[in-house]
Parts: structure tokens; sequence; C-alpha cells
């Protein structure tokens, strides 16, 4: 069976290899039939077990094909049509998450019953997230409640660079097939649900940590404080505000101890109770206490996910069946990816494996203790077997891992296990009752947890909890190759210690050392940011900044999204940045990356060296130029903000960039004319200014520059709707080539100096 179970799962592995849906829908499904068919055949040959096994492991395969692609169908079917996207439009929703409340607006998420007139049925009513701006809202939705609104809905973005989070995957993840703002609302049904209700009382309850019991009872962490969501996650306990697997077993516990309880004192005959088969009830009980939880939870994708893999443990329980811990972690895998074939997609997934896997790997590696205390020496060996085994997806996910999460875990968790959450969820019950006695029992649940923080917090602040190896200024592939060789240092069971000493000082090293030689080359990342500006340049683990991105009033912000994490995920920390011009969407991100690395020199718009033509620097063996703004127009109100822009020229031994911010053609047209040779603004690669308006770009500046290659930093954006087409026609009889950012997502133009190239990491993504 374990076969047929991994060709399964290569089957699905292999629909997310290719696009062409409905062509391998059809033949999956031809394929399934002739093989079954020759199946049929093959049973009435005894001596054909040979090719009886061949055929059922191709069944198998193309029932994984299947699968995924009917999966990736029906999530095809249920998006929104495009007629409807972009244009106000009339919505029935049923509210199925707790509002977000936010300084400036309420975010909603809901089910679409009915679109328009057009009522839809229940197997095709995607999920949408709207945002209700609060000039216009009177009272925000609940969760259970009907509303009818006016919204305009429009298909999510996301921004596609190197360490950027993919909002729009995540979307889909989750169900929710489009976003929108709400002009409009009127509620038509008050009932709202448990969830919603239990919320509430949390709310009204007189609690110190509202957050961490709202958290672990119905899995909502909107009341977390920053300050305590940044603290856990450095101390290593963040995967405890989770629904997961432990509190799902903690649940089943209690059900199983509370119904043998109950058959104790059950008022039965002996002969009775010796038909009652109390262990096979007692989990059947644990299964429905433990889908129930994951019910109160509203059925999250990681609370799904756990709950598939715990349901799958109570199975063979029930059954008493044995298998090889192996053979148990490919069951429950198959179980998650049957209940959700984009489980593959999803971080937390490859978390949870990782964390199984390294239970099972601690039974083998290591022996069990003895003697006194062996529980808590069992315990801590696993513990830093799981900081070990798990350090790389810590990096890959949040930047880096904490030391003392072993500790830490150590302390905290049976608190959580055996107190708090019991408590809490005595407590929920409570409410889901109308019992009054609810918030007490909350009250006291929180009790040791208002007297841990505050510890917790200290640890957090620790320089040496919390390992920030994306800070550190070496390559992505030696971060990665020293983690693994450390991990196989301590794995491979080697019986002299002083083997493993010298192992341990040697091998991470070189490892380290190897993976992080640089080739010495230019790199020019126009990173995808939307309707807004932010460029990079790289060479030899050093970075220069152009312009920052937007940020809004929402307080998202280009720079901590998108501008960091790309630092990050390459080894960069940025030492000189220029401004451009003080336009929100150029200027947004300076203030947080200012905080970010203080050590960061600042040159241009709203810095102490503002551009003026003229000024020349050096930077990493990089000349850079300043064209423009002469010096009577630098301060000067004669020109727009736009045509004061710092025109950038930078140049790496031959090659040559022009980076004009978002001048217009008056500014272009002077520009030109207090050039003394041509030669000064040839460039190979040009920038094409303010994102492709129809004032910039004039015929004269790309005759005169005369770049082999046109990029364009803009995004979706209905007000401005850039590159305008005159600006195309223009750039098209040049003959050259031009990209952006919103159709190819990070542009990438590497240089040796004489020649260059051009790297889309995300063309058809």
């Amino acid at each position: 069976m374990d076969r047929w179970l991994l060709v399964f799962s290569g089957g699905i592995l292999f629909a997310f290899t290719h696009s062409d849906i409905k062509f391998w829908l059809t033949v999956s499904t031809i394929a399934l039939l002739l093989l079954a068919i020759a199946y049929t055949h093959l049973r009435a040959c005894p001596k054909k077990a040979k090719r009886r096994s061949i055929a059922r492991l191709l069944m198998a395969l193309f029932c994984g094909i299947l699968w995924a692609n009917a999966n990736l169908y029906w999530q095809n079917i249920r998006a929104i049509p495009a007629s409807f996207l972009n244009s106000d439009v009339k919505l029935n929703i049923e509210m199925d998450e707790i509002s977000r409340s936010y300084p400036y607006h309420v975010r909603v998420t809901g089910r679409l019953k009915r679109l328009s007139d057009n009522a839809l049925p229940i197997w095709k009513q995607p999920r949408v997230r709207l945002n209700w701006y609060r000039a216009n809202l009177k009272q925000a939705p609940k969760a259970g409640e009907t509303w009818q609104l006016v919204a305009r809905l429009k298909e999510a973005t996301d921004y596609r660079n190197h360490g950027s989070f993919r909002y729009r995957q995540y979307l889909l993840r989750n169900n929710i097939h489009a976003i929108g703002s709400i002009k409009e609302g009127v509620k038509l049904d008050s009932d709202i649900s448990l969830r919603q209700k239990v919320f509430d009382w949390i709310q009204q309850s007189d609690l110190n940590e509202p957050g961490i019991l709202a958290a672990l009872t119905i899995g909502e962490r909107s009341l977390l404080s920053r300050q305590t969501r940044e603290s856990w996650q450095k101390t290593g306990l963040a995967h405890s505000l989770a629904i997961s697997g432990l509190h799902l077993g903690m649940v089943a516990a209690s059900a199983v101890f509370f119904f043998r309880l109950c058959f104790r004192f059950l008022p039965v005959g002996l002969k009775t109770r010796e038909l009652i088969n109390s262990r096979f009830w007692s989990l059947v009980l644990a299964a429905f206490a433990v889908t129930g939880y994951a019910a109160l939870a509203g059925f999250p994708v990681s609370t799904v996910r756990a709950l598939a893999m715990f349901l799958v443990v109570l199975l063979h329980l029930t059954l008493s069946l044995k298998l090889r811990p192996l053979s148990l972690l490919l069951r429950v895998t198959v179980a998650v990816l049957v209940v959700d074939v984009f489980a593959l997609q999803d971080p937390g997934f490859w978390l949870s494996i990782t964390a199984v896997a390294a239970l099972f790997l601690a039974s083998w590696r290591w022996q069990k203790a003895r003697g006194k205390l062996s529980a808590i020496k069992s315990l801590w060996s696993v513990q830093w077997l799981l900081l070990v085994v798990m350090a790389p997806l810590s990096f890959l996910l949040f930047g880096g891992f904490s030391l003392l999460a072993p500790l830490v875990n150590l302390l905290v968790l049976p608190v959580i296990s055996f107190w708090l959450l019991p408590l809490a969820l005595a407590g929920t019950v409570a409410v889901l009752l109308d019992l009054s006695f609810a918030s007490t029992l909350w009250q006291l649940a929180e009790l040791p947890i208002v007297h841990l923080n505050p510890f917790i917090g200290f640890l957090a602040k620790q320089p040496v909890t919390w390992l920030q190896l994306d800070a550190w200024p070496v390559s992505r592939e030696a971060r990665f190759g020293g983690l693994f060789a450390l991990i196989l240092v301590l794995l491979v069971p080697l019986k002299n210690t002083w083997q493993r000493t010298v192992l341990l000082l040697c091998l991470p090293l070189s490892v380290l050392v190897l993976l992080n030689q640089r080739d010495g080359k230019l790199r020019l990342h126009v990173l995808d940011v939307g309707q807004s500006q932010a460029i990079v340049l790289e060479r030899n683990g050093r970075a220069m900044l152009v312009d920052t991105g937007i940020e809004f009033n929402s307080g998202f912000s280009v720079a901590e999204s998108v501008i960091e994490p790309f630092l990050n995920y390459h080894g960069l920390v940025p030492e000189f940045a220029f401004i451009s011009h003080g336009d929100s969407d150029h200027n947004g991100g300076r203030d947080f990356l200012s905080r970010r690395y203080p050590n960061l020199q600042w040159q241009g718009e709203g810095s102490n060296k503002p551009c003026l033509a003229g000024d020349t620097g050096h930077w990493n063996d990089l000349q850079w130029r300043v064209l423009w703004p002469s010096r009577e127009y630098q301060g000067s109100t004669a020109l727009s903000k736009n045509n004061r822009s710092c025109v950038l020229r930078v140049q790496f031994r031959s090659f040559t960039v022009l980076l004009p911010g978002d001048i217009e053609m008056p500014a272009e047209k002077m520009l030109l004319e207090r050039l003394r040779s041509p030669a000064e603004i040839e460039s190979d690669v040009m920038l094409v200014p303010h994102h492709g308006s129809k004032t910039s770009t004039s015929w004269p500046l790309l005759q005169a520059v005369d770049a082999d290659i046109y990029l364009i930093s803009y995004g979706r954006h209905r007000g401005y709707r850039f590159p305008h087409r005159y600006t195309l026609e223009r750039l098209a009889r040049k003959n050259r080539p031009w990209l952006g950012t919103m159709k190819s997502g990070q542009l990438t133009i590497v240089s040796d100096g004489s020649t260059w190239s051009l790297e889309l990491p995300f063309e058809n993504r």
C-alpha cells in the first residue's frame, strides 16, 4: 500500500508542473478507464501478477493526477467572472470571518451567495475579502451575518520579487477569489456564529491577555498585540498560538478521560459493560471533539491540515493497526493532500511534516532516556532535535530561529497544555451554554501567562535569543549550506567526541566560505512594487538603493514588505541610497529604512546632499553622475516636483544605466539642451521615466539615450493606466524591447562591465 500512496502523491506533484488542466483531466480519466479494463483482464490470468502490480501503480498515479487537476479546475470555475470586476456591483455575502479593525478601515471576509441578480449554487460560492472604510461605515459586520453590499471587486495582485510575500497565492489558499472595497451596505440577517459569540464575550471580559485566549480557543489572532507576536516568535512559542496537533491532542485526551470517567459511573450491569468497547467509543468521542474544536475555529487551512493528520492517527488507534513510523508519516501526508491538494504550496504544511519527521527521527537517532527524570530528559532531547532539524525552514520563513526555543518550550508548553488550554476551553463551553462563570474560568486560565509574559518579553529582547540569519551579509546559498552542514554534523552517529568537535568546527564554516563566493558582476534589480518605484544595485554583496517605494495611510509599506525582504533574501545590507524626488511613491519607505539601517547614507530629496547636476561619486567600483536638476531649478518651484526629479547615470566599466525618476517632457528638453555631448546620456539600459506616462519619454530623449532595452516600473491602477499607448508607440519606433514589472515581476539586469543579460525570475508566474 505504501507504494501506491507514494505514486499517488507523485501524481499530485506532477499536476502542479503544468498549466493545461482540461487536457490532463481528459487524459487521466481515459487512462484510468483503460487501466481498469486492463486490470480486470489481467485478474483472470494468475501468472501475470507483475503486470497487475504495474497496472495498480499506474492507476494510483493517474488517480493523483486526476484528483489534483479536478481541484484545480474547481478552483478556476469558482473564480468571479471578469465582467464583474473593476466596477460597482451588488453582492449578498454571508460573513464567515471575524471583522478586523484598522485605523482607516474594517476588513471583512465572507462567502458570496448572490452576485448582482444571480443566486450562486453552494458549490460555486467563492469567498471575497473587502475593505469598508470608516468614512461610510456605521456598524462593522459580524461573522454569521448576511449583508447586501455595493462593492467594487478586483483581482488580488502579488509583488513578485525574491523574498516577497505571495499575497494572491495566500488568498487562493484560503479560497478567497477577489478583494475590493465597500461603498454601502445593509444587514439582511442578524444571526451571528458561535465563533463570533465567543469572540464578543472575550472582548467584553476583563482579561489581561484576550489575544492569547482567542487564539487558543477559536483560532482568532486579531487581538494579539504586535509585541506578543514578536516575543513569542523570537522565543520559539509562535506555534503554540495556532491550533495545531498539540492542541487537538489535548482536546482528544480530555475527551477520552471524560468518557472513561462517565463510563466508570454508568448505571449498567457487568454484562453490559463487557459488551461495550470503551476504548473504541472513547476514541470515537475524541474524533468528534477535535472536529468540533476545529469547527469552532472556523476550519482555517492550518487547522484542517492538523485535523486530517490527527484523524488518521486516531483511525489507526481505533482499528489497532501497527505501522512503522515512516509508513504512518506517509499515510498522514497523503490524507492531508487528499483533503487539501494545495497544501504543498503552504509553508505550514512543510513545517508540520518536518516536525513529525523529526519526532520519528528522535526515536531512531537516540535511545530512550532511563532512570530519574527520564521523561524530562527525553523532552529536552526532542526539543533540541526539533530546533536543529527545523532551523532551515525557520530561516526560510522567518529569517532566523530561536536559540532558546528548547528551554522556553520545555517551561511554557506544559503550562499551556495542562492549565491554560483546558480552562480556556472550559470557559468557551460555558459561553456556548450561556453560563455566567465563563469569564472567571478565562481569568483563571490566563493567570500563569500574565506572570510569564514579562519573562518571555525579556528573553525576546536578548541578542542571543533570536539568531537573525537574514541580516548576515552572506549569500542565501551560504546560509542554507552552513545550516545543513550543521544539521549533518549533529545527526551523523559518531562515537568519538573529538570527531564530532572537529566536524562541528570545520564543516559548517568551510561550506559557508565555499558557497559565499560572489562573481563581481553588477546586478540592477527593478523591483515589482506596483505603481511606485524601488531599485537595488548589487555587487559583491553590497547594495545601493534608488527610491524606496510607496507607503499607504493604512500602514502598508513597500520598504517593509518588499525591499527589506529582498535585501534579506540576498544577504545584502544597503550602504547608499538616492531619492529621486519627494513623491510618496518614490520616497515612502525612507523612514522605515532609516530605522532599519541606521548607517545607510542618503542623497537626494530630503537629505543634506540634494541632487545637483554635475555631482559625481564612486561606490563599489561604480561611478555615478547626476545629470539633472541644474542649480537654478534644484530648489525652485518654477518646475513641478516631477520635473525636478534626480536624473542619475550609473556606469560600471563600459556598461551604463540611466535612471531618470519622474521627469516629464519640459525637463527632458532642458536636460538635453545643457548636455555638452550626447555621450553624457547615452546608456545601455534606460528606466522609462514616470512609469510610462504620456507626458514623459519624448522622442528626442529616446534618440539621445539610444538604449538597448527599456524597463518600466508600473502596476495596475485604474486612475493612471500606465504605460500610456503614446509612450509605447514611441518605444516601438526605436525597435528595441521593453519590459514592465506588472507583467514580468522583478526585472534584473546582470553585467560584467562589458556585456549584459536580462533575468526574469517571475516571468509567467
